[in-house]
């Protein structure tokens, strides 16, 4: 008996050390996994902000004549896309973030900073150079059910590099330049939309939009997209036939 006894205690003691060993195991490799990833961010961020930083400079030669405006454009509505598209792997890893959620929390609010002052630059750039594309400013909340997100994102692979989207967390209150830009505009309900110095609040649908961008771009002194020419004809056409049943 006391040899049986002996030998159980070994098995539990065996069975307590590879429990152990795992556990330790998987929090090592937890820990390998997430100082990845924050490596990973870090880099993220130190390419953005040499973007930022040539954007900037070729902004500062428009008036010497050594940078051109399509080009101005063209590098800050694909700045912007990169960004967009690295940041949705940070939110992402921020989400599983166990031990450096304050780490990731600072790249969130680098990469906020970021995209503000991507858009303060592209109103600079407006200033020197034909205006060609609408801005659109885009606050949302935590609200997993809303779709405008996604309506924005058809919206921008529809107009390309015609418009451009900025999106900012109205509940991440570490960045109090969130903060000011919602004060500004006076925004109180989520989503929020600001076209032009215009402020929409609540949910807008495809059509509501179309007819905000494509009205802005009438406002401009340049060719209004083709998207806008055909949506146009259609509404005209669905006004014409409600009349008619009228």
């Amino acid at each position: 008996m006391a040899t049986e006894r002996k030998t159980s205690n070994k098995k539990y003691l065996l069975a307590l050390f590879l429990t152990l060993v795992v556990f330790s195991g998987g929090i090592v490799l937890g820990i390998f996994i997430e100082n990845a990833r924050v490596n990973y961010t870090q880099q993220i961020s130190l390419e953005e902000k040499v973007n930022l930083r040539s954007l900037q400079l070729q902004q500062n030669y428009i008036d010497s004549g050594f940078a051109n405006c399509n080009t101005l454009h063209q590098i800050l509505e694909h700045n912007i896309d990169e960004l967009g598209a690295k940041m949705g792997m940070v939110l992402e890893y921020e989400k599983k973030s166990l031990f450096n959620e304050k780490e990731f929390n600072l790249q969130l609010q680098d990469y906020f900073l970021t995209e503000i002052q991507f858009y303060l630059i592209s109103e600079e750039i407006d200033k020197k150079c034909p205006i060609d594309n609408v801005k659109i400013l885009y606050f949302y909340d935590e609200n997993k059910y809303e779709t405008q997100g996604d309506i924005l994102a058809y919206l921008k692979k529809k107009f390309g590099s015609r418009l451009l989207v900025f999106s900012l967390n109205s509940d991440f209150k570490q960045e109090p330049m969130i903060n000011i830009l919602l004060t500004s505009y006076n925004i109180k309900e989520f989503p929020a939309i600001v076209i032009d110095k215009k402020a929409y609040q609540g949910h807008r649908n495809v059509e509501q939009l179309m007819e905000d961008i494509c009205d802005e771009f009438s406002n401009m002194k340049t060719v209004a997209p083709e998207e806008c020419k055909s949506f146009k004809k259609e509404l005209a056409t669905t006004t014409k036939k409600n009349t008619n049943l009228s």
